[in-house]
């Protein structure tokens, strides 16, 4: 454990924290948001028979972790889990508590959307063990709900918040998205002030992205919608830091900050390079020497589950693969990446061979070294890809690298 001082603050590493994780893809929504490229179907015919098919492949997998292993986190992600009923809700989770040692303190998130966020909705939700809620606000404008083709309305996004509040939930993160062509720098500004006055303690801003085979790419391609101007969201994103300092929030990841330390246990565990499990169409696993990759296709991961068939394909992770991707995920998290457990692991002197670079960007503060530990600041966060990349080891760097 590592602690280090940032803005007057004070931050732990939590890079020895141990945690296994399982996230559960629900595979639905009720609206396709035009920006959007996650697996999902808009048609509820067959949620019945993925409800069943996703407790079959937990049952089938429980021998994913070490019998010592506790999960230590839950997450429902989609698509849209709140299209779930209680006891679609209530299954899955008994199918994780039946074949797999959960954490007293575990961390259960539920992905939802304002629309479908009712007090008795909410009420079901804390009664069948959710502790956390991810809200897709999105937006306080409806002209930009409208543009975003979401489902709820203006008022949902700020009245499912307090609800939640009022129901007991005292982990409650939301979701904002910047960049939008049309979001006027001032606007975005009262929306964060917006957002940070409402009874959460975490939030997720993520810069609007043109993803290939989404109705918005084509939009863009057809001259109809104009896309993203790097210049124009790199402003959103330093009022976001502006505002996120001044209210005294924590920015612990590129795109996620938080109030007094409440980080996503699960998100965290990602960054950090820890094991877990994903069920569900789509759904990715990570078990430190290998990534599993569902099938991203609903009616051939019915097919596989109803013919006791693997629903995934497998990828062998090399020395040099995980070595990247500790880089990779490490770096977007204030924690940063310890260059000395890298070079005793990898054989690997990030130190010796890139001093050049790091003392450029130490200059142009994107980096700051504290002892051996290499972490971003809030500016160098925005180049977190570009730093990470620039230190990848490459087959020209072989002979740095071991098994």
């Amino acid at each position: 454990m590592y602690t280090f001082a940032y803005k007057g603050k004070r931050y732990t590493t939590y890079l020895n924290y141990t945690v296994a994780g399982i996230y559960i893809h629900i595979p639905f929504c009720k609206k396709a948001c035009f920006y959007c490229d996650f697996h999902f179907s808009v048609s509820l015919k067959h949620k019945a028979d993925l409800v069943a098919a996703i407790q079959k492949e937990l049952v089938r997998r429980k021998t994913y972790f070490e019998p010592n292993e506790k999960i230590a986190s839950i997450y429902f992600g989609g698509g849209t889990p709140s299209v779930l009923l209680f006891h679609e809700i209530d299954e899955i989770l008994g199918a994780v508590y039946e074949n797999y040692t959960v954490s007293p303190q575990v961390e259960i998130t539920f992905e939802c959307n304002p629309d479908d966020l009712s007090l008795e909705y909410l009420k079901m939700l804390k009664m069948v063990g959710i502790n956390r809620l991810s809200i897709g606000l999105q937006s306080f404008n409806e002209e930009h709900l409208t543009w975003m083709n979401r489902s709820h309305t203006a008022l949902q996004s700020i009245q499912c918040v307090h609800d939640a509040a009022i129901v007991g939930f005292k982990d409650i993160t939301i979701d904002l998205i910047y960049g939008l062509p049309h979001l006027q720098n001032e606007e975005w500004r009262a929306t964060i002030k917006k957002a940070l006055a409402l009874p959460i303690n975490h939030l997720s801003a993520y810069s609007l992205t043109m993803e290939e085979n989404t109705p918005y790419h084509k939009l863009v391609q057809q001259k109809k919608y104009q896309e993203p101007d790097e210049d124009f969201t790199s402003g959103h994103y330093d009022i976001l830091i502006e505002e996120i300092d001044a209210a005294g929030w924590q920015h612990y990841e590129v795109s996620n900050f938080c109030k007094n330390d409440n980080y996503s246990k699960h998100n965290t565990a990602y960054w950090q390079q820890k094991k877990y499990l994903g069920v569900g169409p789509s759904a990715h696993s990570y078990d430190l020497q290998s990534r599993s990759f569902n099938v991203s296709n609903n009616a051939m991961y019915l097919e596989y589950i109803a013919a006791n068939k693997k629903t995934y394909e497998i990828e062998e992770l090399t020395a040099q693969n995980r070595l990247n991707e500790t880089l990779l995920t490490g770096l977007r998290a204030i924690w940063g990446v310890d260059l000395a457990e890298i070079l005793k692991t990898h054989n690997y002197d990030i130190l010796k061979l890139y001093a050049e670079e790091l003392a450029y960007w130490q200059s142009v503060n994107w980096v700051q070294l504290h002892g051996t530990i290499l972490r971003l600041t809030d500016k160098g966060l925005l180049f977190a890809d570009y730093i990470a990349s620039e230190l990848f080891a490459d087959e020209d760097h072989s002979s740095h690298t071991s098994s």
